[in-house]
């Protein structure tokens, strides 16, 4: 049960053994494979994290907070489940993109976004990341059939 005072990275524990429980109680494994898609990294900053720092173009350096802690959370969580659990890891490759958040051409443009993305862009990589999986492991072929 989640308390009040609890951390952040507990409470992000407890939601991923939730959700590994959910997947081994729930899902039949001769009919689905189960993929978990990482988080963006976040692109706020200033005194109270209410800057989205949204570049016109993708940037040479990976920027924002990547939250390497909760990879590792993650990492372990995955690692403990009976349930085969492929991880896109896209967070890394979301550090770059600032400039795909909607950012200052959302309306009205005076309010920030950083939490969704622009199409297309980085949402298709990571259904191609999706492909590429099912298309290397030859898995492909039994979806197009059932």
């Amino acid at each position: 049960m989640l308390k009040l005072g609890t951390s952040i990275n507990a409470a992000f524990k407890m939601a991923l053994e939730t959700w590994a429980s959910w997947v081994k109680e729930r899902i039949d494994l001769r009919r689905t494979h189960v993929f978990f898609r990482t988080y963006e990294p976040s692109h706020w900053s200033g005194l109270n994290q209410k800057v989205c720092e949204v570049t016109q173009q993708p940037t040479a350096e990976a920027n924002g907070n990547d939250r390497r802690e909760f990879g590792d959370i993650l990492a372990g969580v995955v690692a403990n489940m009976s349930v085969p659990v492929t991880v896109l890891n896209v967070t890394l490759m979301g550090a770059f993109r600032s400039d795909a958040h909607i950012g200052l051409w959302s309306h009205p443009n005076t309010i920030l976004d950083c939490s969704h993305w622009c199409l297309p862009g980085v949402p298709d990589a990571w259904n191609e990341l999706v492909f590429s999986h099912l298309l290397t492991n030859g898995e492909f072929l039994i979806y197009i059939l059932i």
